[in-house]
């Protein structure tokens, strides 16, 4: 049994896909963004919508 040459290639295969995958959708991900809403303090506008202030005062 083992590692013979289908299972191989399926390895290979998932593989590769994982690794395009994760270059395509890695510009997506926000970290300045991210930190941005966690870090800061929300303030709510009087229409109800939220604006995240980019000076830190925390």
């Amino acid at each position: 049994m083992g590692l013979n040459i289908p299972i191989i290639i399926i390895l290979v295969l998932f593989g590769g896909f994982f690794l395009v995958s994760f270059f395509i959708t890695s510009p997506n991900m926000d970290t300045k963004g991210l930190l941005r809403v966690l870090y800061s303090k929300p303030v709510r506008k009087s229409d109800g919508s939220v604006e995240y202030p980019e000076s830190r005062r925390n």
